[in-house]
């Protein structure tokens, strides 16, 4: 008779990890489906080129989807009753999310069931990889640290991918912010105001889908709607944590409350930028000695060395073998 497939443990594993490699994977698509339609109804809104038929076509694409709500409903469910953060921590996480571009109000939710379920995805794939293949060989204890460090990597991947988006998302920022400023300064010299300015460089920087002009669309509608702009500006350097978009902020409501001409303060902001911007550039030029060390000594100087040396080698060994 065959034997039943359920009784087998490789099996069993390999059944479980494909099912929470699914289920991870239609959270991570769900995230991602998110985040684009948000996208699109903020520079819709920005732009203001919406329209009563494009407007209607809008609200019927970014209905939520039966799938994608059974998915959420799954996520909150689990994610509700085994708790693995603290309200601190789901704060400074939920900067993160906020910094890396995903601020959905179920962005949370996802990443603490991707955080969840990871390591038991990895464990069991590294189980089933180890034990039903066995490619190690080296007895059980390893093979048990093996499976543990899986479970390890797939508990740190969250948060490694995470900072990753992160970093990549402000270090774009950064490259663009001083000909975002230049463009300011333009329109401020010819007499539009904040909110104007800001608008112009939104429909300019959103050619080139660049971050910064979404942080900026986003940061012209909360103008246009929000009580106190203070707070509007205040949540783009929240937004964004880096020390040019504060100085951009700070820049920003004190010329609104002292009456600074913004003209003269984004272009003494637009030239700190840039030398802050060669100042980085210089920096990393002195450090490239020191970082081709290394690779000198193991790629360059052996090759070099055999080059070199290798010629007057083989000259001794003939006129030795000859003697």
């Amino acid at each position: 008779m065959p034997a039943d497939p359920l009784a087998d443990p490789v099996a069993i594993l390999l059944l479980v990890g494909s099912l929470g490699g699914l289920a991870t994977l239609a959270a991570v698509a769900d995230w991602l489906f998110e985040r684009r339609t948000r996208l699109r109804r903020v520079r819709a809104a920005a732009g203001g080129r919406s329209t009563r038929g494009a407007g209607a076509s809008r609200l019927r694409s970014t209905e939520p989807q039966a799938w994608r709500v059974a998915a959420l409903q799954f996520m909150r469910r689990s994610t509700q009753r085994v708790s693995i953060m603290k309200d601190r921590q789901v704060q400074d996480t939920r900067r993160l999310l906020v910094s890396a571009g995903y601020r959905g109000r179920d962005a949370i939710v996802v990443y603490t069931f991707f955080k969840l379920i990871s390591p038991f995805v990895f464990m069991v794939g590294t189980a089933a990889y180890v034990y039903g293949l066995d490619p190690i060989g080296k007895g059980a204890g390893v093979d048990l640290a093996a499976v543990m460090a899986g479970a390890l990597l797939g508990s740190k991947l969250p948060d490694l991918l995470l900072k990753n988006a992160r970093g990549k998302r402000l270090e774009s920022v950064r490259k663009a912010l001083p000909d975002a400023l230049d463009m300011l300064v333009i329109c401020a010299e010819a007499g539009l105001g904040t909110d104007a300015a800001l608008k112009r460089v939104v429909a300019e920087t959103s050619r080139r889908a660049s971050i910064l002009g979404e942080e900026l669309s986003q940061t012209a509608l909360e103008l246009s709607f929000m009580p106190e702009r203070r707070q509007a500006l205040e949540n783009f350097a929240e937004r964004v944590p880096l020390p040019s978009v504060s100085a951009f902020v700070n820049t920003l409501i004190q010329a609104e409350k002292y009456g600074t001409p913004l003209a003269r303060a984004f272009k003494i902001l637009s030239q700190e930028q840039r030398a802050e911007r060669m100042m980085r550039a210089e920096e990393k030029a002195g450090r490239l000695p020191a970082t081709m060390t290394v690779p000198m000594m193991l790629f360059i100087l052996p090759a070099l060395f055999v080059v070199l040396i290798g010629p007057a080698i083989l000259d001794i060994m003939d006129n030795y073998i000859g003697m």
